[in-house]
């Protein structure tokens, strides 16, 4: 009896707290997407905590000029071989095999897979905040505007340095998956960042698309336990 009371009790509330949890993820999500304001201001520490890496969003994909691009990430593991001798492996690709699960299946494991990689990238590569932005537009010769400065700068290292961090560990969990019987001392990251052609040239098959490149530098290999 008592357990289908709580069994009812629990019906009862559950939806409740799933809707709350929702409104406030999406108070949060509208905060962070909203034009800069007071309020915004007020909040923006709270609500960037919330949001970056896993949340972040923005909205150049209903932009104009959409933002066209796919960017893969390329992994190298360094280390010794069961007899000592120093190996390095070359470049593998880590998104392409998880590009290609979620094209085949609707639901696969590898979305919440790519998504790791999509966090990396997204803090190493991102661009300013509105408030930095507008800040830097207009440079004044006082304390207080080369304190703002530097406070920005070096939250633009904070985020780079946790996009690093979190590739590294990508690399890390597929070294080790990679090359089970190589001891992995180190990882490097290389990103490739592919441009659409233009959209004139859409139905060219064989139209090239700008690629650039960036290579991070060796990192030791980190222990990446499986949840």
């Amino acid at each position: 009896m008592k357990f289908q009371q709580l069994g009812q009790a629990l019906q009862k509330v559950l939806p409740a707290v799933l809707l709350f949890g929702l409104g406030i993820h999406f108070a949060f999500t509208l905060a962070f997407l909203t034009p800069i304001n007071p309020v915004k201001v007020s909040v923006l520490g709270v609500v960037d905590r919330y949001m970056q890496p896993f949340f972040h969003q923005r909205w150049t994909l209903f932009a104009p000029n959409v933002e066209a691009k796919t960017r893969h990430v390329f992994v190298a593991c360094r280390g010794e071989d069961a007899a000592g001798v120093s190996r390095e492996e070359p470049w593998v690709n880590l998104t392409s095999p998880l590009l290609d699960l979620k094209q085949r299946y609707r639901l696969t494991p590898a979305d919440r897979l790519e998504r790791a990689q999509v966090a990396g990238l997204s803090q190493l590569t991102a661009s300013d905040d509105e408030i930095t932005t507008r800040l830097l537009e207009k440079p004044e010769d006082t304390d207080a505007y080369r304190q703002a400065v530097a406070a920005a700068e070096g939250k633009r290292q904070q985020r780079k340095q946790q996009g690093r961090r979190l590739l590294g560990r990508v690399a890390s969990s597929a070294c080790l998956s990679l090359y089970p019987q190589l001891r992995t001392r180190e990882v490097r990251v290389r990103l490739a960042t592919i441009k659409a052609p233009p959209f004139s040239q859409r139905m060219n098959a064989d139209a090239p698309g700008d690629t650039t490149w960036m290579e991070l530098s060796w990192q030791p290999v980190e222990a990446v336990e499986a949840r």
